[in-house]
């Protein structure tokens, strides 16, 4: 599980802003210099789970924004399903997660705060491993 823990979150830092597992948001990271600061908008959320080598999973990340504007968010989910496009292949070492997007990809998820915005990507993977 270690494994998959950390290609995912790979994964999902590599678009320019902060990711955690879903229900993980910590008050506080630190910068480059260790300096710990509040965790703001934007930032990622995703389910960690391990794909079986056969049976795909179901597997959801979610992008959050505080802003007035959709603008932002929904380039950030352009630039995602591009990087994805017809299944992204991440290493592990041994083997390869495969992510996939499932249809609707992507949806508006309503809060009770108008400035927050957060959008569902809805995925699947599945492990092939050595």
């Amino acid at each position: 599980m270690t494994d998959v823990a950390t290609a995912l979150y790979e994964f999902w830092s590599g678009f320019g802003i902060p990711a955690f597992v879903e229900g993980t948001v910590p008050d506080k990271i630190p910068d480059s210099q260790g300096n710990m600061h509040p965790v703001t908008m934007p930032y990622i959320t995703y389910r960690l789970a391990k794909p079986d080598w056969i049976t795909p999973v179901s597997m959801y990340a979610r992008l959050w924004y505080r802003s007035t504007s959709f603008r932002d968010i929904n380039a950030k989910v352009d630039e995602i399903e591009a990087e994805i496009d017809a299944g992204a292949v991440i290493p592990l070492d041994k083997g390869t997660i495969w992510l996939y997007k499932e249809s609707p990809f992507a949806q508006f998820m309503e809060d009770d705060d108008p400035d927050i915005k957060c959008i569902y990507l809805n995925l699947s993977m599945q492990a092939v491993t050595e």
